[in-house]
């Protein structure tokens, strides 16, 4: 029994004197087994305390024996960031410490394996991407996983119309960044190009990433106005998707869908109003782009046409118990110079009052003159822009209103029409009358413009006026002994 004493106080004392002094450190960050580790991983464990300085000793190494660590010493702190670690490559890591105090150090710590991301990931243009423009951006995660990608120097990329990489078209370069706009030279259009990436630090190269492709655009697409509007105004706007790279547009309108004699226009804008269009017309239009290395393909093929005259609202066609001094209105039109209104009793409108220019803003125009009451007319309008003036629309009729109070005879009057003329006017006596009679149209000053002598048979006489200027005249019939006299205006 004695002798089971001694020994156990014996073992007892020697564990106690082997037993160190200073705490074992634990390990914090990262975790075991952690993968996607950047090339400047920061290792950090927990601090111990002591009597004196702590100092704390790292071992890192690709072997799992640390046969051939790196060593890293650090006091007090309790982290240690790496630099140029190789990709794809898994390390070990342990920490001791020790008391500067008492000379004392512990025992080397559990130790942690970390491996190096072997290579980055794409991100921009997506694989398989189509239509991008002939300047791109090629991308690649700045994350992978949770980590940000850092303790790189560069980055290399490639690019090249085979999956070889080998071609005559080869493209390679290198940056700090994760992504690089390929600006020059510029791609071409509609070709397939191929592209990959590695990180590269001063001691190592990662592998390339996947390889992906892309296509470049091929054709322009078209976006205002739709196919086969109608009708457009004349200042309507083409509009087409812009992209980056292309410095040039060229845009043809047609009036056949084969382009022949096209109209060929050049602009490095993507929205455009086209010169040189008339009214009533439908054209085809299409767009490429280009740029100095290459010129896309014709894109699709969208036509348009233009509205031909005025849409008329009011009086509407077959309104009745109009104003005698009526006001027109009609749909707005723009991209125009000026609209003219014409009103006659007769719907061929062989002489009908045709108004001055009226503004290219208005909608709406008040007959000047007070018209005939419970009478029959037509009206009808026409717009000019560019040089060009469109055919008259369609002539609506309507119907002035009576006139008001108990139906009593209406007096016979003098009556000259129509008026205001253009090239003739015809003159109504109030009662039938034979024999001679003296025309004579005088000006506002009183001098006489001109002057005729008719023999009346009871009808209806026509007098030209062609050849009068415009403007403000009055007209007197002289004829036995009674004279009649009317304002008469001519419009030129």
């Amino acid at each position: 029994m004695k002798k089971l004493l001694s020994f156990l106080l014996g073992l007892f004392t020697m564990t106690a004197f082997a037993q160190p002094k200073i705490y074992t450190p634990t390990l914090a960050t990262p975790l075991d087994n952690a993968t996607n580790q950047m090339p400047d991983i920061t290792l950090s464990w927990n601090a111990v305390t002591g009597i004196g300085i702590i100092k704390y000793k790292l071992a890192v190494d690709d072997n799992p024996d640390f046969t051939s660590p790196n060593y890293f010493w650090t006091e007090f702190i309790t982290a240690v960031k790496m630099a140029d670690l190789k990709y794809g490559t898994t390390y070990y890591w342990r920490v001791k410490a020790y008391d500067m105090g008492t000379g004392d150090s512990s025992f080397w710590s559990t130790s942690r394996k970390f491996t190096v991301f072997s290579k980055l990931e794409n991100k921009a243009p997506k694989n398989k991407d189509k239509n991008q423009p002939p300047v791109v951006n090629l991308e690649w995660k700045n994350l992978l996983g949770p980590n940000q990608v850092t303790g790189n120097t560069f980055f290399n990329y490639m690019l090249d119309t085979q999956n070889t990489f080998d071609s005559p078209n080869a493209y390679s370069g290198v940056v700090e960044g994760t992504k690089f706009k390929v600006a020059s030279p510029r791609l071409k259009f509609g070709t397939k190009y191929y592209w990959k990436v590695r990180a590269i630090n001063h001691k190592d190269t990662s592998a390339w990433s996947d390889t992906w492709y892309f296509r470049t655009l091929d054709t322009i697409k078209l976006k205002d106005p739709a196919n086969n509007a109608n009708p457009v105004q004349l200042d309507q706007k083409l509009v087409w998707d812009a992209y980056t790279g292309i410095t040039k547009y060229d845009y043809e309108l047609s009036v056949t869908p084969t382009f022949d004699e096209p109209l060929h226009f050049v602009t490095d804008k993507n929205i455009v109003i086209p010169t040189g269009i008339t009214f009533g017309v439908k054209y085809y239009w299409r767009v490429r782009g280009r740029h100095v290395n290459d010129t896309s393909s014709w894109g699709e093929t969208r036509s348009f046409t233009t509205i031909a005259y005025p849409l008329l609202q009011t009086p509407a066609n077959g309104a009745t118990n109009v104003s005698v001094q009526p006001e027109f209105k009609w749909k707005k039109m723009t991209g125009i110079s000026f609209y003219q209104l014409q009103y006659d009793k007769d719907p061929s409108f062989p002489d009908g009052f045709i108004s001055l220019n009226i503004g290219d803003t208005l909608t709406k125009y008040r007959s000047p003159y007070k018209l005939d009451e419970n009478t029959t007319y037509y009206w009808r309008m026409r717009v000019a822009a560019n040089g060009d003036t469109s055919q008259w629309s369609p002539a609506f009729s309507f119907t002035t209103q009576g006139g008001v109070g108990i139906d009593t005879p209406v007096k016979e009057t003098f009556r000259v029409y129509p008026n205001p003329a253009r090239r003739y006017v015809n003159i109504a006596l109030p009662f039938v009358m034979a024999g001679q009679a003296q025309i004579q149209i005088v000006d506002l000053t009183g001098r006489e413009v001109l002057s005729h002598t008719l023999n009346l048979l009871g009808q209806t006489s026509r007098i030209d006026v062609s050849e009068l200027p415009g403007g403000v005249f009055m007209l007197r019939v002289i004829s036995a002994g009674n004279t009649f006299v009317q304002k008469l205006i001519i419009d030129r």
